[in-house]
């Protein structure tokens, strides 16, 4: 059959298109298995280390959030079994709202794209009057934990709701009371390195969550409250170097006062002296601007709202970004947003524009960031109200373009 000319432009045409969807894909694998590469390439000399490459390839980040970090505020030290014989550890698991976290939940956390997963634990209702663990809570943590490490995901671990505000946190930054906070942190922290000390490198420890002061403060606390947040960060990395194996060069995230970013806050933070080069990480936590991101109702000083504003809601993310750059990244300090992330009010463009900007913004300075997904027994998507992107009772998305979104936007 003769072809013609015709003929042979079709072939010739299809030919070309072909080579050139083959070429794109090959680019695409490309580009996508090259971010930490990229981002590391646009980073000050100061910031090449094998810290900077950990931090890139985690890409976008996911809290299990209310679950293994509940505490009961209405007693401590509880043993053996609660109400209808309900053991502690599942008692304490479930008692924020969330089922029992399964293998299944944390793989579908890792086939929407995310490459690392913060597990919040308290440790508080575990802990007899001498501080030692309750082995049937540590075992559990180690189960969660290698779900994550199983899916082939980074995992941290830190000490949660042992800090922050309320009459129960023991861990508080207290100058008067330094010594024995010390104390009792290396205590919990040595049985808790002990027992992961042989796990490979993608397991990270954190040293506590949003520590505060005896007053509850969440900013002005001084630079003595300051000064304590620094003795404590100090003795996590003295204790977990201490304890050997593994975790003598295991990548630790120390935190700063709150977790906070304002100025003060990063100025008086010192990095730890620590036995292992470039193995130390600083976590903060930024929500962006909260009258989007968390207030569902008015205040009388600052109305909320649902719609994402550029110049309103983008800049303040913007100049947070450069701060961190400024403070840490330029002087060699890798950094994690370890929590961040906008409640839901029914405004998904919208908060897909948050997330995709605060990501976007985050990977060009060099940051990973972690959603706060704190879960919960919603109906649908719609009667959700707090941050929950995974229904983990049905262990289907509430919201898969977000999370989509937010895996794209960290490269």
């Amino acid at each position: 059959m003769e072809i013609g000319k015709k003929g042979i432009s079709i072939i010739i045409i299809g030919t070309v298109l072909i080579a050139a969807a083959a070429a794109l894909l090959i680019f695409a694998n490309a580009y996508r298995h090259s971010t930490a590469e990229r981002h590391s390439a646009a980073l000050p000399a100061a910031a090449q280390s094998e810290a900077f490459d950990l931090v890139m390839r985690m890409g976008v980040g996911w809290n299990l959030g209310n679950a293994l970090d509940s505490i009961d505020n209405r007693r401590r030290g509880i043993e053996g079994s609660l109400r209808d014989n309900i053991p502690a550890v599942i008692f304490y698991e479930t008692y924020w709202g969330n089922p029992v976290t399964t293998r299944a939940v944390i793989d579908s956390v890792a086939r929407k794209g995310f490459g690392a997963v913060r597990i919040p634990v308290t440790w508080t209702d575990h802990l007899d009057d001498d501080f030692n663990i309750r082995p049937e809570w540590l075992d559990r943590v180690e189960q969660v934990v290698n779900y994550v490490l199983d899916a082939g995901m980074y995992c941290i671990i830190n000490l949660h709701h042992d800090t922050g505000s309320g009459s129960w946190p023991w861990l508080r930054a207290d100058p008067d009371n330094i010594e024995w906070m010390e104390e009792k942190l290396s205590r919990v922290w040595a049985q808790i390195a002990v027992h992961f000390k042989d796990y490979g490198h993608r397991l990270l420890f954190e040293s506590f969550n949003e520590i505060l002061d005896v007053y509850s403060n969440w900013g002005g606390a001084g630079r003595e409250a300051y000064g304590a947040v620094n003795r404590l960060n100090q003795a996590f990395v003295d204790t977990v170097r201490g304890t050997g194996g593994n975790n003598a060069e295991r990548f630790l995230v120390v935190k700063t006062y709150a977790a906070g970013v304002a100025a003060d806050i990063l100025e008086a933070f010192v990095l730890p002296e620590d036995s292992a080069e470039g193995r130390l990480l600083v976590g903060v936590h930024y929500y962006g601007v909260l009258p989007f991101s968390w207030r569902q109702e008015n205040v009388h000083w600052e109305p909320a709202y649902s719609d994402w504003d550029y110049i309103r809601d983008g800049r303040p993310v913007e100049e947070i970004m450069g701060r961190l750059w400024v403070r840490f990244i330029y002087e060699g300090i890798p950094v994690i947003i370890g929590e961040f992330g906008a409640q839901n009010k029914n405004n998904t463009r919208d908060r897909i524009n948050f997330a995709v900007h605060y990501v976007a913004a985050a990977a060009r300075y060099g940051i990973t960031c972690f959603w706060w997904d704190d879960g919960g027994g919603a109906a649908d998507a719609e009667s959700v109200t707090s941050y929950a992107l995974l229904d983990r009772f049905s262990n289907e998305w509430f919201f898969p373009e977000l999370a989509e979104a937010l895996v794209r936007a960290a490269g």
